[in-house]
Formats: C-alpha cells, sequence, structure tokens
C-alpha cells in the first residue's frame, strides 16, 4: 500500500515539474509581431541632389518680366506753322499743310492686371512743308516769297498705358517728351518792272523742346503681333528766326521772326513682340 502512495506522489510530482517547465518556456517566448501595423508607417521620398535646384521649361518667361517689341509707325501729318510774315501777307493766316510721317520706336513692355504699361524710344521724321505768294500789281509791281519747314523730324520718349477691352482690343492713352526740328528757310522780294528792289532772306536749323500727347485703339493679332491706329498732337516749341532785308543789294534791317511748329497726326503702327527670340 506504501509503494502505490509513493509511486503516485511520484507521477503528481513529475507532471507538476512538467507543467511548471511549460509555463516558464512560455513566458521566455516574445510576443508575436503585428505586421498590419507596418502599413500606417509613412516611407519617406527618395532624395535627389536636384531637388533643390529650381527646373524651369527652356525658353520660358515670368509672368512679370517686361518684354522688348519694336513698332514701325507711317501716317499722315497736319502741320501748322505760325509764323509772324506769312500771317502779315495772308492777314493773320498760319501756313496749314498735310505731309506724309514716318518712323519707328523701341521699347519695353510690362504687364499690368488690366493691360501693359508700355515705355518706349521713338523717333519720326516728316515730309516738307512749304508755301509760296505770288502776286503782280501791273504794270509796275510784283512780290513773291517762298516757305518751307523742310525735314523735320522728332526723337522722344514715350509712356504709353493699354487697357484691355477683351483679348484681342485694347485701348491706350499716353504721350511723350523729347526733342524735334526742322530747317526753316523763307526767300523772296519785291519787284519794279521786273527788277528786284527789295530782297528777303531767312535760314535757319531749328531744334528745341518737343512733346506730345495722344491715344488709339490696338488689335492684337496673335500674343507677338499688334496692330494700332492712333492719334497724337505734336508740338514743338517756339524758336526765333532772323530775316534779313536788303534794298538794292544793301542791307536795311533784320527782323526777328518767332515761329511754332505743331501737327495733329493719324498713325498707324505695326508693333512686334521679342523680334530677335528666334534668333537665340
Amino acid at each position: 500500500m506504501r509503494h502505490a502512495w509513493e509511486g503516485a506522489i511520484g507521477r503528481l510530482a513529475l507532471a507538476a515539474m512538467m507543467l511548471a517547465s511549460d509555463a516558464a518556456w512560455s513566458a521566455a517566448l516574445p510576443e508575436p509581431i503585428d505586421l498590419a501595423a507596418l502599413d500606417e508607417v509613412a516611407t519617406p521620398p527618395a532624395r535627389s541632389a536636384w531637388d533643390d535646384v529650381p527646373i524651369q521649361p527652356v525658353a520660358s518667361r515670368a509672368a512679370d518680366e517686361p518684354r522688348f517689341y519694336v513698332t514701325g509707325l507711317l501716317g499722315e501729318s497736319f502741320v501748322t506753322l505760325a509764323d509772324p510774315f506769312y500771317g502779315e501777307v495772308f492777314a493773320g493766316r498760319r501756313l496749314n499743310r498735310s505731309v506724309i510721317t514716318a518712323g519707328g520706336a523701341a521699347g519695353l513692355a510690362f504687364e499690368r492686371e488690366d493691360g501693359q504699361l508700355r515705355v518706349e524710344v521713338e523717333g519720326q521724321g516728316r515730309d516738307d512743308v512749304t508755301a509760296a505768294f505770288h502776286d503782280t500789281l501791273p504794270p509796275v509791281l510784283g512780290a513773291n516769297c517762298q516757305w518751307a519747314a523742310n525735314d523735320g523730324w522728332s526723337a522722344l520718349v514715350n509712356v504709353w498705358r493699354d487697357f484691355s477691352i477683351d483679348e484681342q482690343v485694347d485701348l491706350y492713352l499716353g504721350g511723350g517728351v523729347g526733342a524735334g526740328g526742322y530747317r526753316y528757310g523763307l526767300g523772296g522780294g519785291v519787284s519794279v518792272l521786273g527788277f528786284r528792289v527789295f530782297e528777303l532772306a531767312s535760314t535757319a536749323q531749328v531744334a528745341a523742346f518737343a512733346w506730345q500727347v495722344g491715344g488709339g485703339v490696338v488689335w492684337n493679332v496673335t500674343d507677338r503681333v499688334a496692330f494700332d491706329v492712333g492719334y497724337r498732337f505734336f508740338s514743338i516749341d517756339q524758336a526765333d528766326t532772323t530775316l534779313n532785308v536788303a534794298a538794292l543789294g544793301v542791307p536795311l534791317a533784320s527782323v526777328g521772326l518767332l515761329q511754332q511748329y505743331t501737327a495733329s497726326e493719324l498713325l498707324f503702327g505695326l508693333r512686334i513682340y521679342e523680334p530677335f527670340r528666334n534668333w537665340r
């Protein structure tokens, strides 16, 4: 009987040791890793040495970068020359003539929310302005005079403001200041029986301060080509010239003539932006 109890106690002790060993082994094992949690970890993007270098397309242009342009000009100039001697001969009238004017401009256009601000340098040439007077009081007296304002020119710095009406049409206003001039000439005299008794002569190179104001309409044919029609009032400041009077070849007097050259001009312009783009 004693031996039976001893055997049972031994088997229980062995079972207890085995259970204790399994518990100790299970406690020593690490907990399982939840691989699903890795899906929530953001993978940092791969970096390159070029990440901090700004890259722009070839020939790109910033929106606020000014655009260079050139403009060809051609039109009609209605010139008025206020000449005191002409006024004396023609009872206070002024010399008025219509002549051709042509020139060009080059400048920069700055983009604005409602259009453009343009700053340019402009040069123009104007055709000759001439007039003549011939009168005869038969059978004794005769008189004649010729006036001329030749080689008219101007060089101005202009500022124009374009206002967009739609994608293709703009209106603009502005003006400019600079210099202008012409070559003045007056010649003539009084004859008795066909013989020149009194001689009149005056020549001068006139150059003075000049200015203009105007406006017009622009048709944007493409992003780089525009056509405009504009009106301008142009003026050269008053200038002194001298009229010399002689009788039978003997100088008698010199008379000062204060003149002014003004013009109302209708001009047609062809504007090309970035004309040298294809040469780069």
